[in-house]
């Protein structure tokens, strides 16, 4: 049984916000009730400086275990996680995406912390599936996001198969990681965290998934941010070993 702490970064999310906070907490009474895999948890949501009503529907959340953190302006999808890691006094930390693409894989996630120290839903594992068809930008992203990870693969050799940025992963909190000085603010902040297990000679596991591409995303295929983003992206590969 473990102490976790569920990390949410979420951006412009008011209509789902509630429904998949609901989700979640009914996942985790039945890892906490039924399968004893949780000790105690801490759910911190970061509203990431939206601006629709995300975070006035985050605040009507009565819950002891709920810790709500507000970026007034939008940092990025990173520097929320890294504001919340910061707080973090729990053993172990599970990163999820707002939306809970993959949240029938989380009772495995957990499972699996008990041998290792990082396991991570893997969608280029050979038992992996896309499901569903793909449009003209699901297929856009899909091919941008195997090119990123077959460049880290080439460049930082992590043999997690070119796929950092899943939505679903969970690791043992290490020493210096709350002082850790991350370089991602965007969209990089797990490619840092696998890189820092890696170096440390630290178990990874990966999990095959079933998924599909979202037709929507906060991701947009052109747009001023994507230079930044590929900025940001140069700068981690050419970063030395800590």
């Amino acid at each position: 049984m473990k102490d976790i702490t569920f990390i949410i970064p979420c951006y412009n999310s008011e209509k789902s916000i509630i429904k998949n906070y609901l989700r979640l907490k009914k996942k985790i009474l039945t890892l906490f009730f039924k399968n004893r895999l949780i000790t105690r948890y801490k759910i911190y949501y970061i509203n990431d400086g939206s601006n629709d009503q995300t975070l006035k529907k985050l605040l009507c959340i009565k819950d002891k275990n709920v810790k709500i953190i507000n970026n007034s302006i939008n940092l990025g999808k990173s520097a929320s996680v890294i504001k919340a890691i910061r707080l973090v006094k729990t053993d172990f930390i599970i990163l999820l995406d707002c939306d809970l693409p993959y949240l029938k894989y989380l009772k495995k996630i957990i499972y699996e912390l008990n041998f290792n120290d990082l396991v991570l839903i893997n969608r280029r594992l050979p038992n992996s599936k896309n499901l569903k068809p793909n449009n003209l930008y699901q297929k856009t992203r899909k091919y941008i996001g195997v090119l990123i990870g077959k460049l880290i693969e080439i460049v930082h050799k992590l043999n997690v198969y070119g796929d950092t940025q899943a939505g679903l992963k969970g690791f043992k909190y290490i020493k210096n990681i709350r002082n850790k000085k991350f370089i991602s603010k965007y969209y990089f902040l797990d490619f840092e965290i696998i890189k820092i297990f890696r170096e440390r000679n630290l178990s990874i596991k990966s999990i095959p998934v079933n998924y599909s591409i979202s037709k929507k995303s906060n991701i947009k295929i052109f747009s001023y941010k994507n230079i930044l983003i590929l900025f940001e992206l140069i700068k981690i590969l050419l970063k030395k070993n800590d």
